[in-house]
């Protein structure tokens, strides 16, 4: 199928192109919007800013295509193979993604907010300042330099929870350190008291035994006296 044949045909009024082979073929700019490719070939196609919004692209072959700011929204890419192929700044915003073949696609600045990409092949995947925002992996994705939200609206929540649990953490450390302390504080006081009271005991005990032996002395000394007076 010719670029043109394809254009008349969807500006008549059909949308099912089911199985088509459009590969290495111009299409920059078209508005293909809500049709259908289902196993359709667009090998190093030229999508360029082209219109392709709610179109369905299931399995199909977009393998080195050219899709720099083509407005891909709600489309369907399910097991769509991208390899190699180029989607700077486009718009894939709730697009589906799952199982698709991402390896060495290049995602640079892309919409992908609310997409989905679980299950999908992201090796060697560029995603340098794409955005991210809500957006659905199932397994760890290399987001290095992806912006998460706008960048005007960036709060940095991750440094703000680190932050957060640091100093909870902190204030966690520092009550225990001031218990530890305590408890050492109250021991060694209870070690140093004790010599003290032992010494205040004996020295009780001396007295009453002094006391004891006083009164025993008064005591024989009086009988003895009181025998003489007899």
């Amino acid at each position: 199928m010719k670029p043109q044949e394809l254009i008349q045909r969807y500006n008549s009024g059909q949308r099912d192109f089911t199985g088509v082979n459009l590969d290495y073929t111009d299409l920059e700019k078209i508005n293909l919007q809500g049709a259908n490719f289902t196993n359709a070939s667009f090998r190093q196609a030229n999508f360029k800013e082209a219109n392709l919004e709610a179109a369905n692209l299931t399995k199909a072959n977009l393998e080195d295509a050219d899709l720099r700011n083509a407005n891909l929204a709600k489309t369907l890419l399910h097991e769509a193979i991208l390899s190699g192929a180029s989607l700077t700044q486009a718009n894939l915003q709730e697009a589906i993604l799952t199982k698709s073949n991402l390896e060495d696609t290049d995602l640079t600045k892309a919409n992908l907010t609310q997409a989905n990409l679980i299950g999908s092949n992201f090796t060697r995947t560029i995603l340098q300042d794409a955005i991210i925002k809500d957006t659905q992996f199932k397994v760890p994705v290399e987001t290095k330099g992806a912006v998460t939200k706008p960048v005007e609206q960036q709060p940095k929540e991750s440094e703000k929870v680190a932050e957060r649990t640091s100093k909870k953490s902190k204030e966690k450390i520092h009550k225990k350190e001031k218990q530890s302390e305590k408890l050492v504080e109250n021991q060694a006081q209870t070690e140093i008291e004790k010599p003290e009271e032992s010494v205040e005991k004996e020295s009780k005990k001396v007295a009453e035994n002094q006391k004891e032996s006083l009164e025993k002395s008064e005591t024989e000394a009086k009988q003895g006296t009181d025998r003489q007076e007899k």
